[in-house]
C-alpha cells in the first residue's frame, strides 16, 4: 500500500511539470516567441602597448630580430643572383677585403669596391655588372629595413651574404645532380646535411676608396698569390711565418687554395694551376679536398671553406654595435 502512495505522488508531481512546462511555453508563443538571450563573448578593445628601446633588449629578442633581417636581406639576394654567380659574388668579397693594409689598419672589408673609382681599375674589371643586381637587392633590404627601423644593409654586409647566399646554392646544386631521385637531392641539399654558417652581420662601409696597387692581378703567378696572401693580415715586424717553429700566417697555403681559387673564373681550372705550379705547397689539400667533394655530404671541405671565409671577412671589418636592432614593441601589462 506505501508503495501505491509513492508512486501515485510520483505520477501526479511528473504530471504537474509537464502542466507548468506546457503552460510556459504557451506564454512564449503568446508573447510573439521572444528570442532567447544568448550570453555574447566579451570584445576586448586593443592591448595597451610599451616600446621596448634597443639598449634594453634581451639577447634572445636581439637575436630574433637579426635573424628575420639576415633572412629577409637573403632572400632579396636570391632573386638576383644564384648558383652561377657563386665566383663572380666571391671575387667581389675577396677584392675588397684584400685591400687591407696591416700596418696602417686601413682597407679591408668596408664596402669600398663599389665606389666608382674602385669599381673601375683593371683588377676589379667586369664587377659593375653583378654589382648593379646586388643594388638591385640592396635597393629592396632598404626598403624593407626603412619600415621596421632596422635601416639600410651596409655593401660589406651584402658582399658577405651575396657570397654566401650564391656559394650555398652553388654547393646545393651539386648534391641535387648525384641524387638518384629528386626527394632524396633536396634533402641532402638541405640543412640538415649542411655545414652550419653562422655569419656575424654590422659592418661599416667606408666612404674613402682603398689605396691601389695591392692586388695581384687576376694572372699573376702561383707564386706571387702565394707570396701576397702569406703577408695578408700579418703585421710589420710580426714572425708570424718566419721560421721553423713560428706561427702559420693566417692565410696560409690551404686557404688560399680555397679561397683564392674559389673566386677566379674557372675554380677548378685555377686550383689546377696552382698545383701543376707548387705541387708541394698545394697538391696534397687539393688531393683530399677532392675526396671531400666526391662524398654526398662534402664536410670536410665545406668546413673548411666557411672556417676560412669567416677568418677573411673579419679582416679589417669595422662593426658597429647594435646594427639593424630596432625598439620592440611589447604588451604593456600592469598587475
Amino acid at each position: 500500500r506505501a508503495s501505491v502512495i509513492v508512486c501515485s505522488l510520483a505520477r501526479a508531481d511528473s504530471v504537474a511539470r509537464r502542466q507548468i512546462l506546457s503552460a510556459a511555453g504557451a506564454a512564449v508563443l503568446a508573447a510573439g516567441a521572444a528570442p532567447l538571450l544568448v550570453p555574447q563573448p566579451v570584445t576586448a578593445g586593443p592591448l595597451p602597448q610599451a616600446l621596448v628601446p634597443v639598449e634594453q633588449l634581451g639577447l634572445i629578442q636581439k637575436q630574433a630580430q637579426l635573424k628575420v633581417f639576415r633572412l629577409r636581406a637573403e632572400a632579396a639576394i636570391k632573386e638576383v643572383v644564384g648558383a652561377a654567380d657563386a665566383s663572380t659574388c666571391m671575387r667581389l668579397l675577396l677584392n675588397d677585403v684584400v685591400t687591407y693594409d696591416a700596418a696602417t689598419k686601413n682597407g679591408g672589408l668596408d664596402g669600398s669596391i663599389v665606389l666608382p673609382e674602385e669599381l673601375s681599375r683593371p683588377e676589379n674589371a667586369g664587377l659593375d655588372v653583378v654589382v648593379g643586381k646586388l643594388a638591385q637587392a640592396k635597393s629592396k633590404i632598404d626598403a624593407a629595413g626603412a619600415e621596421d627601423g632596422s635601416g639600410p644593409i651596409s655593401w660589406a654586409d651584402l658582399l658577405v651574404l651575396a657570397a654566401k647566399v650564391t656559394t650555398q646554392a652553388q654547393w646545393a646544386t651539386i648534391k641535387r645532380s648525384r641524387a638518384q631521385i629528386a626527394s632524396g637531392g633536396e634533402v641532402i641539399a638541405g640543412p640538415a646535411f649542411g655545414a652550419a654558417w653562422p655569419v656575424r652581420l654590422g659592418r661599416v662601409d667606408s666612404i674613402l676608396p682603398a689605396p691601389s696597387g695591392r692586388i695581384p692581378a687576376r694572372d699573376a703567378s702561383v707564386a706571387e698569390i702565394k707570396a701576397f696572401m702569406e703577408k695578408l693580415g700579418v703585421p710589420p715586424g710580426s714572425n708570424v711565418g718566419s721560421g721553423l717553429f713560428s706561427a702559420k700566417p693566417p692565410f696560409w697555403e690551404r686557404p688560399t687554395l680555397v679561397l683564392w681559387t674559389a673566386a677566379a673564373a674557372d675554380p677548378a681550372a685555377e686550383e689546377e694551376r696552382f698545383v701543376a705550379a707548387d705541387p708541394a705547397a698545394f697538391k696534397g689539400y687539393k688531393q683530399n679536398y677532392d675526396r671531400s667533394r666526391k662524398t654526398v655530404t662534402r664536410t670536410d671541405y665545406e668546413v673548411d671553406f666557411i672556417d676560412y671565409f669567416t677568418l677573411l671577412t673579419n679582416l679589417g671589418a669595422n662593426f658597429k654595435k647594435d646594427a639593424y636592432l630596432h625598439p620592440e614593441a611589447v604588451v604593456a601589462v600592469k598587475f
